[in-house]
């Protein structure tokens, strides 16, 4: 984003960029960046999109080698056409003759990087590639403390960490809930942990991981609370299901991975959870022996055989399983 930010600046446009990566936020957000930068809002005469993966060589060629009309640059969007995979020789040669004043975004979530397409644009143009694994706790803190300073409010570090708990670490699910934060408080400068409990929309989440937690505990009655509660979310009880064996699925590859001694890295990618949520896994894990996990992967497994072979309906398939997994 530096990088960018900085091309915009000097107006020092490549003719092609490549956005790509496992962040789309960020993806998104450079690609507006750089529209907003090269092309007037409305201009429809110097800008088009493609964004279906049928993508006519020829139209294509034909826009790119036309001069814009009363702008310095003319803007043709590739989003998720993966032209990359299928424009190969072509795409090419149409990069590398059509005039400075006309650029290219492709914005693909995965590319080849072994692809002749792609190491021109690496050598030619410019790459940008945003991935979660970048957007460390860290990152992610200051990164909500400056969308706050931006509306004049500010939240303490130990509130901002409770808040990223309960949002994960998709920054567009993080934008949303700093939004509606923003509005709860009002005239009020700071962000208290009351008002993310008020606001910020982790329910089902925590309350998979607090069922989960009762468990463990063997604490039927809190177990089957935290359940009541999801369906009162209307929360269909084989998504419940599903949330239920992702997190014991969690649980069990934390344990695995840190027998192993395992960086922290590989542990959150191989879990599909950020970075700074194996700590809080990890306290969960004090309660559940790795046999154990085994035991409740398994009768989740069962349960859920039972419920699509039609032998037991659902709700109480797993009103059942919460029952067995306290034995």
């Amino acid at each position: 984003m530096k990088e960018l930010t900085k091309q915009i600046k000097e107006k020092s446009f490549h003719k092609v960029y490549l956005l790509t990566g496992d962040e789309p936020y960020l993806v998104l957000q450079a690609k507006h960046m750089l529209k907003n930068a090269m092309i007037k809002e409305g201009d429809t005469m110097n800008y088009a999109a493609f964004t279906d993966g049928k993508i006519d060589l020829n139209t294509l060629q034909e826009l790119a080698f036309t001069y814009p009309f009363f702008s310095e640059k003319r803007l043709l969007l590739l989003d998720g056409t993966g032209i990359l995979k299928t424009g190969k020789d072509e795409f090419v040669s149409i990069m590398e003759n059509m005039p400075e004043t006309t650029c290219i975004i492709v914005c693909e979530p995965e590319v080849d990087k072994r692809s002749k397409v792609y190491k021109w644009i690496k050598k030619n143009g410019y790459v940008g590639e945003f991935l979660k694994k970048n957007q460390t706790e860290k990152v992610l803190l200051r990164w909500i403390a400056a969308l706050l300073g931006k509306e004049k409010k500010q939240i303490r570090e130990n509130n901002a960490r409770y808040f990223l708990q309960k949002t994960g670490d998709d920054m567009f699910q993080i934008k949303n809930e700093i939004d509606k934060l923003i509005a709860y408080a009002g005239d009020r400068e700071e962000i208290t942990q009351a008002d993310i409990d008020a606001v910020a929309s982790g329910e089902v989440q925590d309350k998979i991981f607090d069922l989960v937690d009762a468990i463990a505990r063997k604490n039927k009655a809190a177990a089957l609370s935290y359940y009541n509660d999801l369906i009162l979310l209307k929360e269909p009880p084989m998504h419940i299901l599903f949330l239920i064996v992702r997190q014991y699925r969690i649980l069990h590859i934390i344990a695995n991975m840190r027998g192993l001694r395992k960086p922290e890295d590989a542990i959150a990618k191989t879990a599909g959870i950020p970075r700074f949520a194996i700590r809080k896994n990890e306290q969960q894990l004090r309660g559940y022996g790795e046999k154990m996990l085994e035991k409740c992967i398994e009768e989740c497994i069962q349960i859920e055989e039972e419920i699509k072979t039609g032998r037991i309906n659902d709700q109480i398939g797993v009103e059942s399983l919460l029952c067995r997994l306290m034995l």
